[in-house]
């Protein structure tokens, strides 16, 4: 018999492997670029995952892959994650001005 809590980590378990070619593909983009080419919130976001990427570089090859599970892991957030930053005081993260951003164009570096 299927339980509640067995359709809810079907959902998430979806949702994560949805959402982690999605973050690869970004973050390659991004970490791909010439930082001079991106907008702000791209380069934030570059700055962001680096430092990270650091930290789990102690881990080896299972390092990468476990920051992008992580990362994938709470895609439900996202939706909130402006009203969490605005209850807590902080500034809104930036985002990609879109215009002549080579992150939002999608082209190759």
């Amino acid at each position: 018999m299927i339980s509640s809590w067995d359709v809810l980590s079907l959902i998430w378990a979806v949702g994560v492997a949805h959402t982690a070619p999605r973050i690869l593909k970004r973050w390659s983009l991004i970490t791909t670029c010439d930082p001079i080419d991106l907008c702000q919130g791209c380069r934030d976001e570059r700055r962001h995952v680096k430092q990270d990427a650091m930290v789990y570089d102690v881990m080896g090859p299972v390092g990468g892959a476990l920051q992008v599970l992580i990362e994938a892991s709470i895609w439900y957030l996202q939706p909130f994650i402006p009203a969490l930053r605005k209850l807590a005081g902080r500034e809104p993260l930036p985002t990609c001005s879109k215009g002549s951003c080579l992150a939002y164009t999608r082209r190759q570096a």
